[in-house]
């Protein structure tokens, strides 16, 4: 059974627009669970929680094999 969404596309693009028209850079948005809108401005700064260390050893091994491929 799905339920109604507790944001729309529509919320969301009204924060960037308003934030562009200010003259702001939005570093993050988040939506939490209840469909709270959060914008966090300004540069954004790295989050230690999406950083993956297999990330880089992912990205080697890509480029390992983009280059055995032109060989």
């Amino acid at each position: 059974m799905t339920r109604p969404a507790l944001f729309k596309q529509a919320d969301i693009a009204k924060v960037l627009r308003a934030a562009s028209s200010a003259g702001l850079t939005v570093a993050r948005l988040e939506i939490d669970q209840s469909g709270k809108i959060v914008a966090k401005f300004g540069a954004a700064e790295p989050d230690e929680a999406t950083d993956n260390e297999w990330d880089e050893v992912l990205t080697r091994g890509k480029n390992k094999r983009t280059a055995a491929e032109r060989h």
